[in-house]
């Protein structure tokens, strides 16, 4: 298939006059696509984009080169596929030759297509939504096919545009990532190559012996400079440059999850414990990329606290609300209005990858609506019970708080804490200037609770007295507040065999209801299977008339 594929390549060119691969070097396989982005001092400069689709590299030139602004649109003029080995190739192609001018490797690593289908499908419908993990590219992208290219399908013209998806690397500047001028393969400049001068690009595709095809290596110009550095690194890391050594693994890509590197995978976040194995840091990075899609919903676009074991569960634990140096950019920054230190925000299932890679083992968002931390976008009720009191009596608790809440108007959900009580959940929908903020969302939780406490004042408490505590649920409404925060659905917890939060239908929410049976290892089976809060995003209800018909109820 990729032989026929590379005909047309082959056919332009004369490989006894040039040193462009043939495509016939051994390639090593790779868990995830490839791309590369090769500068082409041809005839006129240029970028080329490689994307590696079904054994071959789809190519664009990208005649001004990517541009990190989204209000650019980007010229790709599609090009014939290349091989995989051509991911490697730095050099000059002689003058006269089809291409001849100077070829540098501008940037490459990994990429995955955004949407869960056929990328050659989605080019043939011209649009592509994709990721890139480079050095100096990262983020979401796409390609799409110029209007009148769609109409004629492929036809000679196959023009496309190269845009910027807004995210955390997006940029105003866009032109500035072009003035990142040196090759990530060997640190030389256009110059340099052309003249033969400096180290040799060392392969990231093709078996070599100066590094293993899993690593990219670089030059900071000095002799002796070069280091190598795993290439699923550059999407971990978020400095261009990195200026440590790592070892080249016996395993390539092992502990590579979504093109993140997980340092020290095997190192145990959950020790064995009874039944359970325990959990190491590559357990935690695969749980999340399992749940991640269903979680990320519940997550972007609220600032976002982190709970970091680096040792394990069992040793000093950190609790993380702002950015640290050195943390993956990956991980989404937000500034709220009253701090100037920006919030963690986690907005992608890389960035929660990227949070697993620092050992992050919860994950507490707030409970705004997403970009609006003013704004109530859910209110959350905790019932917790005393020590002395039986699950079989949350159950009914969580019920009844239910049937008041549907009362109201409102639409509550029910999840597992990780823990010994039940969450209760109730998206919302609050119009900006409607009046209704936080200090409203959050009297009305309490009144909430505070009827149901006072109609069955033995059962339920509002209060956390702990003389009082015993034989009853304390109902925490404390939890709407603006920068109050609540476990999100699915995350692990930070105790003995990795329990999660996990989301329930109600039909789940009866008698013999056991939260312990929801682990980083069941809950993803479990999830498919029942796929609960499926249309949570639809039942977001307006606040003010719950408000209004708890006043009349009082």
């Amino acid at each position: 298939m990729a032989a026929r594929k590379l005909s047309l390549y082959q056919a332009k060119r004369d490989f006894t006059k040039t040193a462009e691969p043939s495509g016939k070097a051994r390639v090593k396989p790779a868990e995830y696509p490839r791309f590369v982005i090769q500068k082409h001092a041809a005839s006129r400069l240029h970028y080329d984009l490689r994307l590696e689709v079904d054994g071959v590299f789809k190519s664009w030139a990208v005649t001004k080169g990517p541009s990190l602004n989204p209000r650019d649109r980007r010229l790709a003029v599609e090009v014939e596929d290349h091989p995989l080995d051509y991911g490697d190739f730095e050099g000059t192609i002689p003058q006269g030759e089809y291409g001849g001018g100077t070829v540098m490797l501008w940037d490459r690593g990994f990429w995955t297509p955004e949407d869960a289908g056929n990328p050659e499908q989605a080019l043939r419908k011209g649009e592509l939504k994709f990721t890139l993990a480079g050095e100096k590219l990262k983020g979401s992208w796409v390609l799409v096919r110029m209007r009148q290219d769609r109409a004629r399908g492929r036809s000679n013209r196959n023009n496309w545009l190269l845009i910027k998806h807004r995210d955390s690397y997006a940029r105003e500047n866009g032109d500035a990532v072009t003035e990142e001028d040196r090759s990530v393969a060997s640190g030389r400049t256009l110059e340099k190559i052309e003249a033969g001068k400096g180290p040799r690009p060392k392969p990231f595709i093709v078996s070599g012996k100066a590094a293993a095809s899993d690593a990219v290596w670089h030059s900071n110009g000095g002799a002796g400079a070069e280091r190598a550095v795993p290439s699923e690194e550059l999407v971990a890391t978020a400095p261009a440059k990195l200026k440590t050594r790592a070892a080249v693994r016996s395993k390539p890509q092992a502990n590579v999850v979504r093109g993140v590197v997980i340092s020290n995978p095997d190192k145990l976040l959950w020790p064995a414990e009874g039944k359970s194995a325990g959990y190491s840091k590559i357990d935690l990075a695969h749980y999340l990329e399992d749940v991640g899609p269903w979680m990320i919903e519940h997550l972007k676009g609220r600032p976002c606290s982190l709970i970091r074991t680096p040792d394990g569960i069992n040793a000093e634990r950190f609790f993380q609300r702002h950015a640290m140096r050195g943390m993956s950019n990956l991980i989404s920054l937000v500034t709220v209005e009253g701090d100037r230190k920006p919030y963690t925000q986690i907005d992608s299932v890389e960035g929660l990858i990227a949070a697993a890679q620092i050992a992050a083992v919860e994950y507490h968002p707030w409970n705004n609506q997403p970009g609006h931390p003013p704004i109530p976008g859910r209110l959350v009720f905790d019932l917790d019970p005393a020590p002395d009191v039986k699950f079989e009596a949350v159950v009914e608790a969580t019920k009844e708080l239910q049937a008041r809440l549907e009362k109201l108007g409102l639409e509550p959900f029910c999840k597992t804490t990780g823990g010994k009580g039940l969450h209760v959940v109730t998206p919302l929908s609050v119009r900006e200037k409607s009046g209704v903020g936080w200090k409203e969302a959050k009297a009305f939780a309490r009144t909430v609770c505070s009827q149901m406490a006072s109609d069955t004042p033995d059962r339920y408490l509002i209060v956390m007295t702990k003389k009082l505590r015993a034989g009853r649920i304390f109902l925490d409404y404390l939890r709407n507040d603006r920068m109050a925060t609540a476990v999100a659905p699915l995350s692990p917890r930070a105790r003995p065999g990795a329990p999660v939060s996990m989301p329930l239908s109600w039909n789940q929410v009866k008698a013999g209801l056991d939260p312990q049976r929801f682990t980083m290892r069941t809950a993803p089976a479990l999830l498919r299977k029942s796929k609960p809060w499926q249309d949570y995003g639809e039942r977001e209800r307006d606040l003010t008339e719950a408000i209004e018909k708890l006043a009349r109820s009082q």
